[in-house]
């Protein structure tokens, strides 16, 4: 049963029209406005505030009323307003390397700017000074060395949260070992934050946050299924992009969940009407990597050629994720562990890969190689060879970077897209043939 809200939401929607497919993706603006000037007002309030970076245990933060900033979102806002270069350039003129992740140099150029002709920054910046750093190792060891960067400019604390990495099956589950280990780092990080606060850990306060985050994750996890499993997909790929932000920045709180059922239940009536997010759906794509922030319309140009983006593994298997609620703690672990692809082996990320084609009905698939997230990038050819000479899927490889435009070829990946799409249709007329 629809809500009445999603219900007048709808309205006469027999076919697909020009801007978004779903009339709730326009909400996802002003979630993000408001999420940034929530920040700043906490900021000059002289409420604290943290740097939590991607996947850190943010609902922590929430629990003790600390309001989390992200510097890697706000590159990403940086790279698609198309102002991130010079922030780049500037960070690299501070002896930062040319190969250090783009999310970093962007923020790092800000922190570092000297001189004229800085860019007018979205929603008036990053809030500084952070009171304090959050960060894990989960995705990648640069932003550890980031925040340690950041430690030093501002001179406040930091805390991290390390973890293993998977070797298991497709099932995904960590050992019991793993999860204890987490489990203890997660007490003493609680610990820490109680003396940063200088308040007692409200356990309830924080069970309530992981309820809200699991709502959050089964939700989003919900759309994924929806739009991946539904012929024709309701949404393409670049504007689910844009309606990821509040499962990364704003697990813990009620925002992500009211909007994803919105989201749910206008996708479920999209779904039952059979309205395609194109006119004539025909070849079905899988994105693997962190999308083009500076580009995001590289997801959608490919479909003027019948083809649409269906499923990520960037929107699915590094944000959200299930808790289980009846052993708080050791569900937080397994969750921080188990849903995040940069922290799983080739083979486990292959097996995962190869459910999800079949699943969602996938006929080739598009590896963006980046530069900047080498570790999300190793073992791509790997991989192309594997889902070609197992699954008889096809894919591509194209060449960038999530947020430095610098270097990035917009003709030659255009020109890859087009002949990838080309191939499919020669392999679907040589299908009928036989």
């Amino acid at each position: 049963m629809l809500s009445k809200e999603v219900n007048s939401l709808m309205g006469n929607q027999s076919s697909p029209k020009k801007g978004r497919a779903l009339k709730t993706s326009y909400e996802a603006s002003t979630i993000l406005r408001n999420y940034w000037e929530t920040i700043h007002a906490a900021k000059k309030a002289g409420k604290p505030i943290g740097y939590c970076s991607g996947n850190a245990p943010v609902e922590l933060m929430y629990a003790f009323d600390i309001l989390p900033a992200y510097p890697e979102n706000y590159a990403a806002v940086v790279a698609s307003a198309k102002i991130a270069l010079p922030l780049v350039q500037m960070a690299e003129s501070k002896e930062f390397s040319h190969d250090l992740c783009s999310y970093a140099k962007i923020n790092l150029g800000e922190v570092f700017w000297e001189g004229k002709g800085k860019p007018e920054m979205p929603f008036g910046g990053l809030p500084t000074p952070p009171d304090i750093l959050l960060t894990t190792k989960i995705p990648c060891i640069t932003q550890v060395k980031w925040w340690e960067v950041l430690r030093d400019v501002y001179h406040c604390p930091m805390i991290l949260l390390d973890a293993p990495m998977l070797e298991g099956t497709v099932d995904n589950q960590p050992s019991e070992d793993q999860v204890d280990f987490v489990v203890d780092q997660l007490k003493l990080i609680i610990a820490q934050l109680e003396d940063f606060t200088h308040t007692k850990f409200n356990e309830e306060k924080f069970f309530h946050c992981l309820s809200l985050s699991d709502q959050a994750g089964g939700l989003w996890h919900d759309i994924i299924d929806l739009r991946g499993e539904a012929v024709p997909t309701p949404v393409g790929s670049r504007e689910m992009c844009g309606n990821v932000f509040s499962l990364v920045a704003m697990l813990g709180t009620e925002t992500p969940v009211k909007f994803y059922q919105k989201m749910k239940e206008e996708l479920q009536y999209k779904t039952w009407k059979k309205i395609g997010a194109i006119p004539n759906e025909k070849y079905r794509l899988l994105y693997e990597n962190i999308p083009l922030w500076y580009n995001l319309e590289m997801l959608s140009d490919v479909e003027n050629k019948g083809a649409v983006f269906v499923f990520e593994t960037y929107l699915r298997y590094v944000w959200g994720g299930r808790i289980d609620l009846t052993d708080p703690y050791r569900g937080y672990a397994k969750k921080i562990l188990s849903d995040v692809f940069l922290n799983m082996n080739l083979q486990l990320r292959y097996d995962i890969m190869a459910r999800d084609i079949k699943n969602y009905h996938i006929d080739g698939v598009v590896f963006h190689s980046n530069r900047s997230c080498k570790r999300y990038s190793l073992g791509y050819y790997e991989l192309k060879e594997m889902l070609l000479e197992r699954l008889g899927i096809p894919s591509v490889v194209i060449e960038a970077d999530h947020s430095d435009p610098s270097g990035y070829s917009e003709g030659n990946t255009k020109m890859k897209l087009d002949a990838f799409i080309e191939l499919l249709e020669e392999r679907r007329n040589a299908g009928s043939r036989g």
